[in-house]
């Protein structure tokens, strides 16, 4: 087994943290407290927790500067944050978010529900961010998930292989990729395939795509290296 998963309690309520603990304690968690701003801050800095439980109406920090203190830090930046407090106000839900808090949780609250809630976030954060699967190129608009590629509008079709070619520059926007990389992304070394099939793929591709695929503004060759895509935005 794994070592166990740190929980932060900030709270200066003594029985409510008595019985967050329980919980935490009770689904497996390690779990460490604090009872002002202060106080949070340098427990987070020394015991490194993997998530903290925050009030927002604290001792000589609120809770809001904790987190935004806690988000500028590059060691705790993305330490998960998820704010437990009596301060149920829409303004003050939108603001705990602005701040930086990964889940929002007003009180009274089911203890059963902070634990789910708690483990769902700890598995987010465990994913880490997920790549971006939505892109747009000036007309061109491309939806990796379903892999629907609509030019203007119009949805336009594409072959096996010029979507695994288009698919691999597009993890690397800015980046050139060899004609030698993207044989092994498309072809995936399974068939003899000579370096010119990029070559006739991306002129392909380009006839699809592009405004003018004689002036490519979107697959541009990088003269005696491979391919590139320039201009695309993750949206």
């Amino acid at each position: 087994m794994g070592a166990k998963k740190k929980i932060l309690i900030v709270d200066d309520e003594k029985q409510l943290v008595s019985l967050v603990r329980l919980h935490m304690e009770m689904s497996g968690y390690e779990v460490l407290s604090a009872s002002d701003g202060e106080e949070a801050l340098a427990v987070a800095k020394r015991e490194k927790p993997d998530l903290m439980i925050l009030d927002l109406m604290l001792p000589k920090i609120d809770g809001w500067e904790v987190c935004k203190r806690l988000r500028a830090e590059s060691k705790s930046g993305d330490m998960p944050v998820i704010m437990l407090t009596a301060r149920s106000e829409t303004e003050d839900k939108l603001k705990g978010f602005e701040c930086g808090a990964d889940d929002y949780i007003t009180k009274p609250f089911s203890p059963r529900e902070l634990v789910a809630r708690v483990k769902r976030v700890l598995a987010r954060a465990e994913k880490g961010p997920s790549a971006p699967t939505r892109y747009s190129c000036g007309d061109v608009d491309i939806n990796l998930e379903d892999f629907t590629v609509k030019v203007k509008g119009k949805e336009v079709h594409l072959t096996e292989k010029e979507r695994a070619i288009l698919k691999a520059l597009l993890k690397k926007p800015g980046e050139f990729l060899t004609r030698g990389q993207l044989l092994d992304t498309a072809w995936s070394g399974k068939e003899e395939v000579e370096y010119g099939n990029i070559d006739v793929h991306i002129s392909h591709l380009r006839e699809k795509l592009e405004k003018n695929p004689e002036n490519p503004q979107i697959i541009k060759t990088v003269k005696g290296a491979g391919y590139i895509v320039e201009g695309a935005v993750h949206v």
